[in-house]
């Protein structure tokens, strides 16, 4: 049965055993080595002390994934994009097969690269490459490496990033249950993912800070309230189990008073949560992403998109600015085009630092009451199918539809909510589906889709939503 308890040390390490043995790579691991070597690295590569450095110097950090198959290639494009982009974060992607825990497939895929010299996976093996191959990783550079990724179970892989001298991990309950797989229950992802989060909260309990996160889903045409409230039951279960450090992941419409309204609403509603059900001395940190469902091609464009992302950032004093490559659209990014595009973030950055930039506070008090009357309506609706418990009413509210994504891979998703865009550009809720609202909320974005049928003279239908989620590739926010 699903409920957010936390696990005991008997039942983490009997489970934890179960674990590393699922490849040789895990046989070796010592949790008070690796506590042990992540206190002998130097302060600037902890990701929790990096963001913290960055909350307190007003600093955007730019990131993005980067992913090779071999330690030598993996090393190569990490220096270059280190010193080429002056990146302050580096991205380490690991492939499709180890995120599907498929590593005897992962493994072959290793061997022909090493043997031909030429990268044959979309990213790091890391489960075949172990422990040592990590700490070369995170020994070539001076900036802290990121993993990046979702998976179902990524209890071994976690195990071994983080014995490698990585401090950070993305248990994102929602996003590794909707998004990274067909068919696998909610309990399982659970499961999976308390483990996780657990094994973060040992190495933080030892001196070690390690930081979390949630994004909830791909937020790409979606109103940000359903996300809000997902992210919030993903992060619930992250400082359940002990996790005193995360970073609460911001979709980026383009609307800007919807996006720094998101921003306000997530984190502060994640506050009183924690306060709520007695959770304390939790770091928070934020960040953000103009989330898209398809790049642009033409490589101007694409610097814009950069800008608009380091803009929202600023806007709603973010510490990392989650970027795409300029060549994103067109072809698996080189290291010359991460590194332009560190570098187009950067300037960005620079050129805002020091200036103070705000969007209309009265529309963003508007939303943000908006936004938040629909997060909590959802989450008082969670708490309620679970008796108080956030995971078995999440379980609950998947089944009603109260917990919905119209673009999950999972099918055991509704899929009844739909959103479409406004005439500003703001998502608003085409279709509620079985989402938990009043008749004001429902009425408010019927109001503000009604204006955009009135300035463009027609109807809203599915083509405009495919129009919505295409038109930032096109050079438009709205068309």
């Amino acid at each position: 049965m699903i409920r957010n308890k936390k696990l005991s040390e008997e039942e983490f390490f009997k489970q934890r055993e179960e674990v590393l043995a699922q490849w040789p790579t895990g046989k070796g691991i010592d949790l008070n080595e690796a506590i042990e070597y992540h206190k002998n690295l130097p302060p600037h590569k902890n990701f929790v002390k990096k963001l913290r450095y960055a909350k307190e110097h007003n600093k955007i950090f730019a990131s993005t994934g980067m992913g090779k198959t071999t330690i030598r290639e993996q090393i190569e494009l990490l220096q270059y994009v280190e010193k080429e982009g002056q990146a302050d974060l580096l991205g380490l992607s690991p492939d499709s097969l180890t995120r599907q825990n498929d590593y005897e497939s992962a493994q072959r895929g290793l061997e022909e690269s090493i043997k031909t010299g030429k990268s044959v996976l979309n990213g790091f093996p890391v489960v075949n490459h172990g422990v040592p191959g990590i700490r070369k990783l995170v020994e070539a550079v001076n900036c802290p490496v990121q993993p990046r990724y979702g998976a179902a179970d990524a209890r071994l892989c976690d195990e071994i990033l983080l014995a490698g001298g990585c401090s950070s991990s993305a248990p994102d309950l929602f996003m590794d249950f909707w998004q990274h797989s067909a068919r696998v229950p909610l309990e399982k992802v659970v499961h999976t993912h308390q483990y996780v989060c657990r094994l973060m909260a040992y190495y933080t309990e030892q001196g070690v800070p390690i930081c979390g996160s949630a994004q909830g889903f791909y937020g790409a045409g979606i109103p940000p309230s359903l996300q809000t409230a997902t992210v919030i039951v993903s992060l619930l279960l992250q400082v359940e189990q002990g996790v005193k450090h995360i970073y609460v992941a911001c979709t980026g419409h383009g609307n800007l008073v919807q996006d720094v309204a998101t921003a306000n609403v997530r984190c502060n509603l994640l506050c009183e949560y924690l306060d709520k059900l007695g959770y304390s001395d939790v770091e928070i940190f934020s960040g953000l992403s103009f989330n898209l469902m398809q790049y642009p091609v033409e490589t101007g464009a694409n610097f814009a998109v950069v800008f608009m992302n380091t803009l929202m950032a600023k806007l709603i004093g973010a510490q990392i600015s989650d970027i795409r490559t300029v060549a994103e659209a067109k072809a698996i990014p080189t290291k010359e085009d991460i590194a332009s595009t560190f570098r187009t973030a950067k300037v960005m950055q620079n050129y805002l630092e020091n200036q103070k930039i705000e969007v209309d506070k009265k529309e963003v008090q508007l939303e943000s009451q908006m936004q938040e009357k629909e997060a909590r309506a959802i989450l008082d609706k969670v708490f309620e199918f679970g008796d108080g418990d956030v995971l078995a009413g999440a379980a609950k509210a998947v089944v009603a539809g109260v917990l919905d994504n119209p673009f999950a891979a999972n099918r055991a998703a509704a899929g009844k909510v739909l959103g479409i865009k406004d005439s500003e550009g703001a998502i608003r809720y085409l279709y509620i589906g079985n989402l938990p609202f009043s008749k004001d909320i429902v009425d408010y974005h019927k109001e503000k889709i009604a204006e955009r049928e009135k300035k463009q003279g027609k109807k809203v239908n599915y083509e405009t939503l495919v129009s919505d989620l295409l038109a930032v590739s096109k050079g438009f926010l709205v068309q």
